[in-house]
């Protein structure tokens, strides 16, 4: 009967624990699938670059990882992460992992919108002394 017990009692307690810590919206991985950049210079820019720009951002409970890569000769483009808070669709990113110089501990929030599999965001960046200030309209769309 003991054996019985064991199993049954660990099935509850992984069921248990799966329920109860239910994902939020931005966990997952996505892939950028637009996005344009407004500088304070009043300049812009677009993604995709070219057909073989790519850029995937991993979210896990508290911390993210993105990286762009040219999908022909594979060369690393920039990759960073750092942990994030997610409440009443404001995303915050904290950057503490970068592969470029200079804004290692800044903070941008971005409002967000979901619509089926895709996770729109925007907002301002750099609001900081970090990074310069600078708007963002990105559009993520959810790898199953």
């Amino acid at each position: 009967m003991k054996k019985i017990y064991v199993p049954l009692t660990v099935m509850l307690f992984l069921f248990l624990s799966y329920s109860c810590c239910e994902k939020n919206k931005v966990e997952g991985t996505w892939e950028l699938v637009s996005a344009k950049w407004y500088y304070p210079d009043s300049s812009m820019a677009e993604f995709p670059n070219s057909e073989y720009d790519r850029e995937v951002k991993i979210i896990g409970k508290t911390h993210f990882l993105f990286i762009r890569q040219d999908t022909t000769n594979k060369e690393l483009y920039f990759s960073g992460g750092g942990t994030y808070t997610f409440e009443e669709n404001k995303y915050t990113e904290t950057l503490n992992l970068l592969s470029w110089e200079g804004d290692m501990g800044s903070v941008a929030t971005y409002d967000c919108e979901f619509r089926d599999s895709m996770w729109i965001v925007t907002g301002p960046v750099g609001e900081g002394d970090k990074l310069p200030s600078w708007k963002l309209h990105e559009e993520w769309k959810k790898i199953e």
